[in-house]
């Protein structure tokens, strides 16, 4: 993908992200009324928002001319945010799946009870599982951009020599990234299973409901819920089979994709990350609506005047 293209797709879609999350977290600090967000729901709409702004950031600096001589270190805390973006999603989504089909065996019954401890030491474990990712991608690839290509208008790569030190590290590098596409394939069969057993749960509810006749107050609610986590599922297993293609072929092949169409890839999975949080978190719609309805009545006084 050229580059001055991969500017104009990403660059409106990055603009607008940041400042959807920047409104999140505007939300959450000062939610509307006396509404507030629990734990573990908290953590997770924390880390994911976080993430994901860091990350879009990252990858504005990318298109930096001076980012030419430190591509590995931006290739690295892209890897680093874009990882823990894409998880806390998948905990979301199986947090709500927790809270809203009810627990038959005894093995989910244990985790609904503990859910708040277990989405702890989850993101605990794997925050510093990348952390050390992380690290080691950073000493141990000294020569490695990320792509095989510097992801920077002018394609330049900086080479590093290496030392016996860093040598000593590739076997723990092959270790690292086998671990973390072991851990993706996990974290894709979590959140399929979750998001499809929420959707058949909620569909098979309405539909008992519309016939028995019994009124449903939280029906809009539902289907809500039922679209947006069709849409979170569809486009998380597409993100993520595609991130683990690029990966592998990254490491183990020699037919490269661009790093301008992961990167377009992932804005735009994030993209409708952002708009399904938007429509599917409570606190954030009841924010944008009283935004909305303020502005309307100042709107009106200012034309009064």
């Amino acid at each position: 993908m050229d580059p001055l293209l991969c500017v104009l797709i990403n660059g409106p879609l990055i603009v607008l992200n940041i400042l959807a999350n920047l409104f999140y977290i505007f939300c959450m600090v000062c939610p509307h009324g006396r509404e507030r967000i629990k734990q573990p729901l908290k953590l997770l709409l924390w880390s994911l928002i976080c993430c994901t702004i860091i990350y879009l950031i990252s990858v504005t600096a990318t298109f930096s001319p001076r980012m030419a001589h430190n591509s590995m270190v931006n290739y690295a805390f892209r890897l680093y945010t874009w990882s823990t973006s894409l998880t806390s999603s998948v905990w979301l989504n199986f947090f709500f799946y927790t809270q809203i089909v009810p627990a038959q065996r005894a093995v989910f019954i244990w985790i609904k009870r503990n859910i708040k401890s277990i989405i702890y030491c989850i993101l605990l474990a794997e925050r510093v599982f990348f952390l050390f990712r992380f690290t080691v991608t950073l000493v141990g690839n000294p020569t490695f951009d990320g792509s095989n290509r510097s992801f920077t208008t002018h394609g330049n790569v900086t080479l590093i020599s290496s030392t016996s030190f860093q040598t000593k590290l590739y076997p723990v590098c092959d270790i690292c990234f086998i671990m973390e596409m072991a851990y993706f394939f996990f974290c894709l069969c979590v959140m399929v299973g979750s998001s499809g057993a929420t959707v058949i749960y909620l569909h098979s509810h309405m539909r008992r409901m519309i016939a028995s006749g019994t009124p449903c107050p939280r029906l809009h609610s539902q289907m809500r819920v039922t679209i947006t986590g069709i849409i979170q599922g569809v486009i998380y297993l597409l993100c993520a089979v595609w991130s683990l293609i690029y990966l592998f072929s990254q490491k183990y092949s020699n037919t490269h994709f661009s790093d301008c169409i992961f990167c377009t890839v992932i804005t735009l999975y994030m993209s409708v990350t952002t708009v399904n949080l938007g429509v599917g978190q409570a606190v954030f719609r009841r924010r944008a609506a009283d935004v909305w309805l303020k502005a309307a009545q100042c709107g009106k006084v200012l034309c009064k005047r």
